[in-house]
């Protein structure tokens, strides 16, 4: 067997990673070229949350600080500037949304969880529009308990009982097995690992044995940790494998492995110690020459390896490749046979950039009640320099909120699982310690959990996909059109209507993909808008549907909270003293106790749409039997107004206004061409005025024809929609405005202002989301202790600005 290597040099660092034998063929460089375009030009982008605790009662503030990073380099400053999140309950119905401003690539936040919520796991996630493109796989998603006093919701009626033969229900569990590199190859051996879980997504440990199809035991395997583990397979030629799994409840079911392949390359990736062992191994067939290999590690897009050499059937290629050369996070190994084909893939960790190194030091370990706090934060980067970054804190009771060493953070998300598919539990785990179990249970996960970023075969033909959603460095609107085959309509024209600011009106051209877009909305006050798309020849009973910012939501089910645990009736007894205080005292508090008050009634509000006083005909679409038969709004007006002719007949009728010509077209108080008659379905209609002779004077010359004014449901902003159809070529949106954050509440003992506010703040004593350390990577942040003694965590999560994150705690107690 000959071998050769070719080492390539990591474009992202620009540094010569290790000698060349010769230069990179094409194909290296086409990898290194593809994957610099992939990021150039998709521009991946990850948001993380960082909470101020992960247990919440109903009647809170769920306080959140978001950050959207570049995917390769981790830097905060995206191109993005729009962030949406949503609370997602337990029935998986989203709750509340948030549409924050991002600056520096971060933005704070929070929800009020209302009194009226339910008991049990609530989801929040993140995602920019752009990420849209990429699905909701590549949101950010956690998890978070909230509590409600169910004790006090009354009991349900009990039924009577009823005889049943029904079988008690059996508990689903999915396992499955991955082949390292991806595929049994006979005769070669092969590590595989496994991965079960339950019906929420949760590892299971389990136990089994692999037989071959002659009932021979070949292979035991037991899980090592969240129902994930390995074991060692060398299949044969002709032979058929099953595991059989036991089940924690004693139950076995049976599973088949993959078939085994007569030909094919093995690719072994082993972590030990300083370097990574790559071990490849093929079995060609019969008199087939050497196959020409390539193998390329990269980290997020960065290639750090590139090699190439030739193996014969039944031969071995192995190399060593340094670990320290490998920025942190996962790399992802790929092999390519000599047709320049993917066959193999193995991740792997390289812990070599454990983020910043954070200090929170107390000014005292010790404090009285309602004493003043001076925490000093130090922040330095992997190499012990100074760090500027961006940051959050939160200070929790221990009590109510103990430590939960598996939960994500700030380094696991961004350095793991947002590169992984899938859910992955307790990714804190893998970060607590360096112990050999430890690195055993992440290789595990990087066994069964794959690489999600791209596929290679679309990346090589420079085909990255499809990017429907825009990257919204400002608000917009999108959408798309289709014709009455619901095929996508391009050069079609879409028209946007701004109501309440005259007659402000844009127009767009669809593209290839029947795609439009408007853009450049501030976020500063909400804008009610109509968006239509006209017909014309060829484009006959258009449909437009417009990028609504619910997305498609995960179905897997949620695991259910007890009804009673012994952490909840501290946990409610301590929330509910605080938002008593927080309801009276805090700065969001805006209620007003009212005397004696007699509510006789509410004036109604006058419409805007309507600058004169009185029309001349009123005609409303509800008092007319069958109004949606009609074909436009002049079939409908025609023979119901003394003076109005109505010449023509379909999409080319003609309306005019005895003694005066033409009239004037007003929808929803914008002046609009006649032509718009002949296209607003009179399903979308609430009612027509016509105004004649002095009555339209109110528009000076234009009003010279007389007027239709035309009032649409949509532009009614108290009509009720729900037994109205949808209108197929004409949509409104209620553009909203970026959310206004609240202000923690956190009082001032230096004077004596709040000496007689009781201050009963525990669960969460402290959050301050705009924690910024200088050039020197050094901070100050103060704030006082509350009238509840015991012992606290300071947490700080956050970035710095060259992209590494960064997570550390502290203690001090409170007297």
């Amino acid at each position: 067997m000959r071998r050769h290597l070719i080492v390539c040099v990591l474009l992202g660092f620009g540094l010569l990673l290790a000698a060349f034998q010769g230069q990179p063929d094409a194909f290296i460089q086409q990898i290194t070229r593809q994957l610099t375009r992939f990021y150039a030009s998709t521009y991946p982008e990850k948001a993380y949350v960082q909470f101020d605790k992960d247990t919440y009662a109903v009647g809170e503030i769920m306080w959140f600080k978001a950050y959207v990073v570049e995917a390769n380099a981790h830097r905060p400053d995206t191109l993005s500037r729009v962030l949406y999140i949503d609370l997602i309950a337990p029935n998986q119905k989203v709750v509340q949304q948030r549409m924050l401003e991002l600056k520096n690539g971060t933005a704070p936040g929070d929800f009020q969880l209302a009194d009226s919520l339910t008991q049990g796991t609530y989801t929040v996630r993140a995602y920019t529009s752009w990420m849209r493109n990429a699905g909701p796989n590549y949101f950010f998603s956690r998890s978070l308990k909230v509590w409600a006093n169910t004790d006090a919701l009354p009991a349900k009626p009990r039924r009577r009982a009823t005889p049943t033969t029904t079988q008690p229900e059996s508990k689903w569990l999915d396992v499955q097995f991955f082949p390292e590199g991806g595929q049994f190859v006979a005769g070669l051996g092969s590590t595989v690992g496994f991965k079960a879980t339950d019906t929420y997504g949760a590892g299971v440990n389990i136990q089994g044995t692999v037989q071959d199809d002659t009932g021979k035991q070949v292979a035991e395997f037991s899980s090592q940790h969240l129902g994930m583990g390995r074991f060692q397979l060398q299949p044969e030629l002709g032979r058929r494998y099953t595991a059989i799994v036991r089940q924690p409840d004693g139950q076995r079911i049976r599973h088949e492995l993959p078939a085994v392949q007569p030909t094919g390359i093995t690719m072994r990736v082993l972590p030990l110690g300083p370097v990574y062992r790559i071990a490849i191994q093929c079995k060609l067939p019969p008199n087939a020459p050497a196959e020409r290999i390539t193998v390329v590690g990269h980290v997020r897009g960065q290639v750090v390896y590139a090699g190439q050499g030739e193996i014969k059937s039944g031969g071995t290629f192995s190399t060593s490749i340094p670990q320290e050369r490998f920025p942190g996070g996962v790399v992802h190994f790929t092999l390519f046979d000599g047709q320049q084909v993917a066959r193999c893939e193995r991740l792997v960790f390289t812990d070599n950039n454990p983020g910043l190194r954070v200090s929170l030091q107390p000014d005292k370990p010790s404090y009285g009640l309602r004493e003043k706090v001076t925490l000093r934060v130090g922040v330095t980067d992997e190499a012990g320099q100074p760090a500027a970054g961006q940051f959050a804190l939160a200070v929790n009771s221990t009590a109510l909120v103990p430590l939960d060493s598996g939960a994500t953070d700030i380094r696991t998300y961004l350095l793991l699982t947002s590169d992984l598919h899938g859910r992955v539990e307790q990714p804190g785990f893998y970060f607590r310690n360096q112990s050999a179990q430890t690195r055993q249970a992440l290789d595990n996960l990087l066994l069964t959990q794959g690489w999600r970023r791209f596929a290679w075969k679309p990346l090589l033909a420079n085909k990255f996909g499809d990017y429907p959603y825009p990257l919204e460095q400002l608000l917009s609107l999108s959408g798309q059109v289709f014709n009455n085959k619901q095929v996508p309509a391009a050069g079609a024209t879409v028209s946007l209507f701004r109501f309440g600011s005259g007659s402000d009106i844009t127009e767009a051209t669809t593209d290839s993909a029947g795609r439009f877009l408007f853009a450049g909305f501030s976020g500063r006050d909400s804008t009610r808008m109509l968006v239509q798309v006209r017909g014309r020849k060829g484009l006959r009973n258009p449909t437009i549907k417009l990028d609504r910012r619910l997305v498609e939501i995960d179905k897997t089910p949620v695991r259910p909270l007890p009804e009673t645990t012994p952490e909840k009736a501290p946990y409610l007894a301590s929330s509910r003293r605080q938002q008593v205080v927080e309801r009276q005292y805090s700065p969001n508090a805006k209620t007003i106790m009212l005397g004696n008050v007699t509510v006789k009634g509410r004036a109604p509000q006058p419409d805007l749409r309507r600058i004169y006083g009185q029309a001349d005909v009123v005609i409303k679409t509800k008092d007319i039997p069958a109004a949606s038969s009609y074909v436009n709004v002049l079939q409908l007006l025609q023979g119901r107004v003394a003076g109005l002719t109505i010449t023509g007949s379909g999409f080319n009728m003609q309306a005019q206004i005895r003694g005066q010509g033409t009239p004037l077209i007003v929808v929803d108080g914008i002046t609009m061409d006649f032509d718009i008659l002949n296209s607003i379905p009179v399903t979308d209609v609430e009612s027509v005025e016509v105004l004649k002779g002095p009555s339209a004077a109110i528009y000076g010359s234009r009003g010279g024809g007389g007027v239709i004014a035309i009032f649409t449901k949509r532009g009614n902003p108290d009509y009720d929609f729900s037994n109205d159809p949808p209108s197929p070529n004409m949509q409104t949106y209620l553009m909203p405005r970026y959310y206004q954050v609240r202000e923690f509440y956190a009082p001032t003992y230096a004077t004596n202002r709040n000496a007689n506010v009781p201050d009963f703040r525990s669960a969460t004593l402290y959050w301050n989301p705009n924690v910024r350390t200088d050039a020197s990577g050094q901070t100050t942040v103060s704030f006082y202790t509350s009238d509840e003694a015991g012992t606290y965590r300071l947490t700080l999560e956050g970035i710095s600005a060259a992209g590494s994150p960064g997570h550390g705690t502290a203690q001090f107690q409170s007297r």
